[in-house]
């Protein structure tokens, strides 16, 4: 006896916010667990970009071999957003609290770290710098460059600011591109918060 089988089609509907929601969570979280757990909890050239403006908070960063330029970086709303750029050779970090809101989907994806994180190499683009800030052995020139129709070579030579040590308390960065060239975070969460 043969039995024939017949394809069934069924119908439904997707809901866009829920799976866009759960995908959007499901690649950050296995972005983070690929990249940051790994085996040693240690992550190497860690960038951060093209996600448009996130929030960068803390409690305390101690770094070291502090420079800043101006620049010009691509946030997700403009091509060419005037940004800080700042660089730390080493830096600790207490409290430390990343966060991005998705407002189309009425979200905000949170990463914590519970316990002081360590970064090597760290590279930031920030559109707004808040916190009570002090440095050791601080220098600021601003430097003749001759005639450059390049802005960008401008704000990044014109005026430079560094210093051998940096204290930042209180912290609340608005940044558009974060970069780390080793980066330790004991005690990471990664969770969502609805949007209000």
């Amino acid at each position: 006896m043969e039995m024939a089988t017949k394809p069934v089609i069924i119908g439904g509907r997707t809901a866009k916010k829920p799976l866009i929601a759960a995908l959007l969570g499901g690649f950050l979280l296995l972005g983070a667990l690929l990249s940051i757990f790994g085996l040693t909890g240690v992550a190497y050239a860690v960038p951060i970009s093209g996600v448009g403006e996130f929030t960068v908070q803390f409690d305390k960063l101690n770094g070291s071999g502090f420079k800043m330029y101006g620049g010009v970086a691509e946030a997700g709303n403009a091509p060419q957003t005037p940004v800080f750029v700042n660089e730390m050779d080493k830096a600790t970090i207490q409290g430390l609290r990343i966060s991005k809101d998705f407002p189309a989907l009425g979200i905000r994806v949170v990463i914590v770290a519970s316990e002081p994180v360590s970064i090597d190499g760290l590279v930031q683009k920030a559109t707004q710098i808040n916190g009570n800030i002090s440095f050791g052995s601080l220098t600021m020139k601003e430097s003749y460059i001759g005639d450059t129709s390049n802005p960008v070579e401008k704000a990044a030579k014109e005026f430079t600011q560094g210093a051998d040590s940096i204290t930042i308390e209180n912290g609340d960065i608005k940044t558009v591109y974060l970069f780390q060239q080793k980066v330790s975070l004991p005690g990471m969460k990664v969770y969502f918060e609805k949007l209000n």
